[in-house]
């Protein structure tokens, strides 16, 4: 019997049997759990902490919320999920498992923009072709922008440098985007690249401002023969298509508006010399500096044309002209009175600690207050370092101000944004606390009593 029994189990249909057997146990415990995990509400254990952590909301209750677009919101109420403003106003209920930050007393308001950054990671880093490769989330400056309140910024790289000195004649170059400071998190800190041209050209450069002219001038040519082409390559199969030019598809996003142009310019000549290239090709421009743009301001405000400016920026009147030149406190004023679009950056755009106070990005509010001390009324300050600035660098649609469905990348001060003693008590970014001024290693010690 025994003899038999094990003749059985290893002939070969038993063989067959068992691994036909394996397979449908198999089958079974697959079809199982593939049941249980589309069953509604018959999640795991882990499947309910997930969801219950992406339902999971913030709440900054009774401060003062300084909305940008929608006026000041007194013991106002935000409801942040998933990463964004989900509500914003008075008398909101707030959900019982939200995290909630008393603002009771504080001013809220939008993460600020600077239009113009520089960042050691980035210059220390050598030829940049791409930002996004290059950023360093965990940079000593990161961590003051949030301290400083601003949570958003424009940064630029040179050009790879190339042999023989041709970049020098080059009148485009660079790289530039637009990051935030999330401290630590790569992953979310660049919002877009390119945002424009970097584009360098002036008076005095006459051999790059002739190599700029002449490559649009291609350019738009190329651009004029490939219209004919699409019209007429039906009706002649033998058309050939025309070929594009080496190096020109800088100057072509530029033709076809896809790509402002960011061009220094503080001189009344330097910026009527791009104002005529608006009227020439029907580029974007956007003029870094201005210091003389109120001696113009009406021809800028009759183009496609905004302004990165610094109001406390000094130079003395020219002796050799009669006309108006050199700086004016109220350049921003007058600008603002024309209908020129414009953000505000003090004069060293970067952060650090060793610098006077009001002089870079650590207190750039200062700056703004600069500009309402020259007849800018403070709402066109404020949105000069938040939504206007936003709006400039393209990405209005995410930061800039305190609106539904806007990224909550949010700053809570002790104070008025442009009281010289105000401080970052809290910064947000994307819903998430990234500054805590009580934690800090510099600013914790200081009270307004110091």
């Amino acid at each position: 019997m025994d003899k038999h029994r094990t003749n059985f189990q290893f002939s070969p249909l038993w063989d067959a049997l068992r691994r036909i057997f394996n397979f449908l146990a198999v089958l079974l415990l697959c079809c199982s759990a593939v049941a249980r995990a589309s069953s509604p509400g018959n999640h795991g254990q882990d499947g309910r902490a997930a969801a219950a952590a992406d339902e999971k909301m913030t709440a900054i209750k009774g401060g003062d919320l300084y909305t940008i677009t929608s006026g000041i919101i007194k013991n106002g109420t935000i409801l942040i999920k998933d990463g964004k403003i989900s509500e914003i106003g008075q008398n909101i209920e707030i959900p019982k498992d939200a995290d909630v930050i008393d603002a009771k007393g504080k001013v809220v308001m939008p993460g600020m923009v600077a239009a113009t950054t520089l960042l050691r990671g980035l210059r220390s880093s050598g030829d940049i072709s791409k930002i996004a490769d290059s950023l360093d989330p965990f940079d000593f400056e990161v961590s003051l922008a949030l301290a400083s309140g601003v949570t958003t910024a424009f940064v630029t790289a040179a050009p790879p440098r190339r042999r023989g000195g041709a970049a020098d004649e080059n009148p485009i170059g660079g790289t530039n985007a637009v990051i935030k400071m999330t401290y630590g998190d790569l992953d979310n800190m660049l919002i877009k690249e390119p945002v424009a041209e970097n584009v360098s050209i002036s008076n005095q450069q006459w051999m790059r401002k002739t190599n700029f002219l002449l490559n649009l001038r291609k350019a738009k040519d190329y651009l004029q023969k490939l219209a004919e082409y699409q019209k007429a390559k039906d009706k002649d199969k033998k058309l050939e298509e025309p070929k594009k030019p080496a190096d020109l598809d800088p100057y072509i996003r530029l033709l076809r508006r896809e790509l402002p142009a960011r061009v220094e310019a503080d001189t009344v000549d330097d910026i009527l010399a791009a104002l005529e290239m608006v009227d020439e090709f029907g580029i974007r421009i956007i003029l870094d500096g201005g210091m003389e743009a109120w001696i113009v301001a009406q021809e800028i405000a009759k183009r496609d044309v905004s302004l990165v400016i610094t109001p406390r920026q000094k130079q003395e009147p020219r002796k050799d002209i009669s006309g108006p030149s050199g700086s004016t406190m109220e350049n921003a004023a007058i600008l603002k009175r024309a209908g020129v679009r414009f953000a505000i950056v003090p004069e060293g755009p970067y952060f650090g600690l060793g610098g006077i106070a009001g002089r870079d990005l650590m207190t750039l509010p200062m700056e703004a207050a600069f500009a309402v001390s020259g007849g800018l009324d403070e709402q066109t300050a404020l949105e000069a370092i938040t939504l206007t600035a936003a709006e400039i660098l393209g990405v209005a649609d995410r930061v800039g101000s305190l609106q539904v469905g806007k990224d909550a990348d949010i700053i809570i001060l002790d104070g008025h944004p442009f009281h010289y003693k105000s401080f970052v008590e809290l910064t947000l970014i994307n819903g998430k606390i990234l500054y805590d001024k009580k934690q800090s290693t510099y600013f914790s010690h200081i009270t307004h009593d110091n």
